[in-house]
């Protein structure tokens, strides 16, 4: 096995002797001394073997290949995350009672005007949470209600037309 000297870290660089760092730079393992090929081959062996990008989240998903997928960009996880906060209602979040999103209790509003106004500044509030904490561009640029009868009840289908950093979106809600 070929050693390169400049690529080890100092904390190892400092316990190999001068006269051997300055000879050359690059060696075979087996022409250091005994003490130094330990060393040497005790901090390779601490490196893991498997190098991972940029990996902000996990999304549980049933596979055949295993059960989350990764969220390895910012628009992603933007949308990821306003669809969770919008579907999570107050008092359900064990921890925080106050934590979540009314969107559900305000299709239930008969006026169309106040429950237009109620969802848009319910769903602005969320933008506002996640616009903070992901520090990304967050531009909800319209809401859509559509009713879906389902014999005496009504049920909701909710689009979301947002704007994550110059990317357009599309979000779609079933409420039942």
């Amino acid at each position: 096995m070929i050693v390169d000297l400049t690529k080890l870290p100092k904390e190892i660089l400092d316990q190999i002797p001068l006269s051997i760092r300055t000879f050359r730079t690059v060696y075979e393992l087996h022409e250091l001394p005994v003490r130094i090929q330990h060393l040497i081959q005790n901090y390779i062996s601490s490196i893991p073997d498997i190098e991972y990008s940029v990996l902000f989240d996990f999304v549980p998903e049933s596979s055949t290949f295993g059960d989350f997928r990764k969220i390895d960009n910012v628009v992603d996880l933007t949308v990821e995350y306003l669809k969770n906060y919008l579907l999570i209602t107050p008092g359900t979040y064990p921890f925080d009672p106050e934590f979540g999103c009314t969107l559900k209790y305000h299709l239930q509003t008969k006026d169309t005007h106040i429950r237009q106004t109620l969802i848009s500044a319910e769903i602005n509030r969320v933008a506002d949470v996640i616009r903070t904490l992901l520090k990304v561009n967050l531009v909800i640029n319209s809401v859509e209600i559509t009713p879906v009868s389902v014999g005496a009840a009504h049920e909701y289908d909710v689009y979301i037309h947002l704007t994550i950093n110059e990317v357009r979106k599309k979000i779609k809600y079933e409420f039942r």
